[in-house]
């Protein structure tokens, strides 16, 4: 059966987005590690005792500490990310603080449907326990590909199913932001050692097509995708800053990065331009020998995941933030 759930979960027993802290989302616009389009399959390069560090930063001593171990082990028997299992968590039961988490032990609202979420809600014997017998199943059915409610491995996909709350992927990404900010995941973390370039009037090259293709996935109509970066490219920079609310000078520096790169996830969500931008940096930038037609397959795919190997990034095959971020500072 679907295991979807209204917002009640985060609100049972008067808990809700306020007991999660205001530290809980609190700097994830700047240092966005994750999305709600991140892979979720595959292991996070964390530590137990880091994982329980981080909660204790941005939520103190709560209920979860102290379960970073089972996360970690967990995720390296079932290949899933330890940050997202300890986010979920803190999403779903207030860091452990709901009713239903301190009644039931049930830290992810198993079994807690829409109709009667607290009777609903599974028993468990121990928050190791329930972590332990749901977050298998959360791999099988929603994560792995023909599983009965998979839609992508990854949050915005398992938001069309195990949650009725339209906020409850962007929410999770969030916490698990707020961790990552207090995690060093070192080299093969995730990019920590790759920093966004910047672009100008007069520059060209292949950073300025990734800039263009991005431009174009943003929904401006360009007239010239040439790798050169001219007044157009410069007037288009301007109007999207100032849409995003950025500081308006032209120039593609990090914070407009990380406003302007689409991620590309697999063939069932291959954005057109950004899939091509990705092709295109791929092949004329890092010289892997593939096709630029904007269609993500297991050409693409291959040629994604020999990359993030190289850059020491975590392969998972999604073009997102970090893989991103690598694949402009290494022209």
């Amino acid at each position: 059966m679907e295991h979807s759930r209204r917002t009640f979960l985060r609100l049972a027993g008067g808990t809700g987005l306020t007991a999660l802290g205001t530290s809980a989302l609190a700097g994830t616009a700047a240092a966005a590690r994750y999305d709600v389009y991140t892979d979720l399959r595959g292991t996070a390069n964390v530590t137990g005792s880091e994982l329980d560090d981080a909660i204790l930063q941005v939520r103190g001593d709560c209920p979860l500490v102290g379960l970073g171990d089972v996360w970690v082990d967990v995720g390296q028997q079932e290949s899933m990310n330890a940050v997202y299992m300890a986010a979920h968590a803190a999403w779903e039961s207030a860091w452990g603080t709901s009713n239903i988490a301190q009644d039931k032990k049930n830290l992810y609202g198993w079994g807690a449907y829409d109709s009667d979420p607290y009777d609903g809600a599974k028993r468990f014997s121990s928050f190791e326990a329930c972590i332990r017998h749901v977050m298998p199943r959360v791999r099988d059915l929603y994560l792995t590909e023909g599983g009965t409610y998979y839609e992508g491995p990854h949050l915005a996909g398992m938001n069309e199913h195990y949650a009725t709350d339209t906020n409850w992927a962007n929410g999770i990404a969030g916490v698990m932001n707020s961790l990552a900010d207090h995690i060093d995941f070192g080299s093969g973390g995730g990019g920590s050692s790759y920093a966004w370039p910047y672009y100008s009037n007069g520059d060209q090259g292949e950073g300025v097509y990734t800039v263009q293709y991005l431009l174009q996935a943003q929904g401006y109509d360009l007239t010239y995708l040439d790798g050169i970066y001219g007044s157009e490219v410069e007037t288009a920079v301007e109007d999207f800053q100032a849409t995003q609310g950025l500081s308006v000078d032209g120039v593609v520096g990090p914070n407009t990065w990380e406003a302007l790169y689409v991620p590309v996830v697999s063939a069932s969500d291959d954005p057109y331009w950004a899939t091509y931008a990705a092709q295109h940096n791929l092949r004329d930038g890092h010289g892997y020998s593939i096709s630029v037609d904007g269609y993500y397959g297991s050409e693409t795919k291959s040629a994604v995941e020999s990359f993030q190997s190289g850059a020491g990034l975590a392969v998972d095959g999604v073009v997102g933030r970090n893989t991103w971020r690598a694949l402009v500072a290494t022209l």
